[in-house]
Parts: C-alpha cells; sequence; structure tokens
C-alpha cells in the first residue's frame, strides 16, 4: 500500500504519510489524528480495520476513505473498497505448486500450506489453491494431497514455523505461507526442511533473502498499482465511493510473481499449462472455485 502511495507521490504530486497500528485499539484514534491533520484521503489496510473504517467515515463525512481487503454493504458514500481476485491468482499456483511436488516427490506429491486467521481475505487464497491443486488431479490422473492449517494469527512466525515442520513431517513438500509473519514462518520451516514454498502478497523473493531461493513464485495482490489507481481517480474527480475497486488478472491488480531461480528448473509445458490456465480464468472459463 505504502509502495502505491509512493507512486502517488512521485507521479501525482500528493503528500502522503503513514502509521502503523501496533493493536486494535489503535485503529480508530490513528484514523482521527490523520483526518484531524486536514488529510484528503485515509487509507486503511485490512479486513479487521473494515468496522472503524465505517464508523469514522460517518464521523468525518467530507475525508475521502479506502480500505483494502474489504466491501461494505450496503455501500458507504465516501468510501471505496479495494478488494482482489487473488483466487484468479492461487487457482494456477495450485496447480503449478502441484506439478512441482508431483516432480520432486512422485511417490507421495504432498503441497500445503499456513495460514494466519481464517478469514475470507485469506480462505480466497487457500480455497483457489487447493481447487488448482485439484484441477492438476483431474487433468493428469494424479493424487497430490493438500494439507494445511490456520494459526489464528498473523504476528506468529515461531508458530508458523511448528506447524509448517509438522506439515513437512507429515510429507508435504511445497508449504505456500499465507498469513504475515506467521506464513512466513511456514517458509522458514520449508527453508530449513530441503522443500519449496509459494510466496503471498508481494513478490517474496526480495522480502524474504534467507527463503528467495526456494520459492518457486509468489502469489501477488498489487496494492501499489490499485492504490495508485484509486489515488489517481480521486485527483480526477473519479473516486469510487460507495463501490468497489477490484484487482484481477485483467488490470493487473493480481498475478503470479516471477518463477526466478526456478525459471530454469520448472518444466516447459507446466509453465505453458500454467500460462493457458491464467488465459482462461481471464476469459470466464474456468471457475477458481472462490
Amino acid at each position: 500500500t505504502w509502495a502505491g502511495l509512493e507512486m502517488a507521490q512521485e507521479d501525482l504530486g500528493v503528500q502522503s504519510q503513514f502509521i502503523e497500528s501496533q493493536a486494535q485499539a489503535d485503529y480508530e484514534s490513528n484514523i482521527t489524528e490523520f483526518a484531524e491533520q486536514g488529510y484528503d484521503m485515509i487509507i486503511t489496510v485490512g479486513f479487521l480495520l473494515g468496522d472503524a473504517t465505517a464508523k469514522m467515515a460517518e464521523v468525518y463525512p467530507d475525508v475521502k476513505f479506502a480500505i483494502i481487503d474489504f466491501a461494505y454493504d450496503p455501500p458507504i458514500p465516501n468510501v471505496a473498497g479495494i478488494v482482489f481476485n487473488v483466487d484468479e491468482a492461487a487457482f494456477p499456483i495450485g496447480y503449478l505448486a502441484a506439478g512441482w511436488a508431483d516432480l520432486q516427490d512422485p511417490d507421495d506429491p504432498q503441497i500445503g500450506y499456513v495460514g494466519g486467521m481464517q478469514i475470507p481475505p485469506v480462505e480466497q487464497f487457500i480455497v483457489a489453491y487447493e481447487a488448482g491443486a485439484n484441477y492438476y488431479n483431474a487433468q493428469k490422473g494424479k493424487d497430490v494431497q493438500v494439507k494445511g492449517v490456520y494459526v489464528g494469527n498473523f504476528e506468529a512466525p515461531d508458530e508458523g514455523k511448528i506447524q509448517g515442520q509438522s506439515l513437512i513431517d507429515e510429507g508435504v513438500d511445497v508449504i505456500f505461507g499465507v498469513g504475515g509473519k506467521t506464513g512466513n514462518g511456514g517458509l522458514a520451516a520449508a527453508k530449513e526442511s530441503g522443500k519449496w514454498g509459494v510466496g503471498v502478497d508481494v513478490d517474496q523473493y526480495y522480502t524474504l533473502p534467507n527463503e528467495k531461493d526456494i520459492l518457486i513464485t509468489s502469489c501477488m495482490k498489487r496494492l501499489d498499482n490499485s492504490v495508485f489507481s484509486v489515488v489517481r481517480g480521486y485527483l480526477e474527480d473519479e473516486f469510487p465511493g460507495g463501490s468497489v475497486y477490484v484487482g484481477t488478472l485483467t488490470n493487473g491488480g493480481v498475478g503470479l510473481a516471477p518463477y526466478h531461480d526456478f525459471e530454469d528448473q520448472i518444466p516447459d509445458d507446466l509453465k505453458q499449462e500454467v500460462e493457458a490456465i491464467q488465459e482462461a480464468i481471464m476469459a470466464g472459463e474456468l471457475d477458481t472455485g472462490w
């Protein structure tokens, strides 16, 4: 999100600032701080800020709000939801992960996930990841298993690592870390065990230097592009208040990160199948299961 605002500073000339909440109790006071300082738009980041954002948008009707990973029903006139069809990227990644596990461990291929809280923006990744693996099984006549766990916390790397190791002990070959620092703990377990991982939200090849060499890809939620688009819309009197900006494969709002160190290791036919799946999803010909 901050990268999107930095782009807006650079290209659109806006002034940007951020506050990081340390606890849920900070949400309303942090929003109030920016509103009282005269900021024209406040962007709140995450599903858990839904209630606080709705409340403060009513208190400050002249401020424009946008919220990541949330949409209101009924809509709120001065709030734009920014949501992502992450399932469109997670489905081909589930297929890719299943194909990779099948190559590396043909006798007992398994893929897994270490999730944060069991809330819709996290489940959206997991459900489609599993559906992608099931699609691989259906296409190839295989039986790649999917196993995983929700830790119930985004800030617990140690617990994520314990749960990731537990999955690996059960035979999981590829770990999808879906849950902030908790998910990163799962990727750390994969690294230590000589297994593989899939990053989340950003291209984690650049944010996890210790685990980058085991990441076959990352399931990217392009918050930077989406936030920039909403800010630009505001400046052009096209702020999507009362509605929702949806990031998709088609508009570049979600996507697969490059294969990086695995570019030469993933077989060309598997790469082509993943590409074809993305095309079919964009064409509306393939259901992601979400």
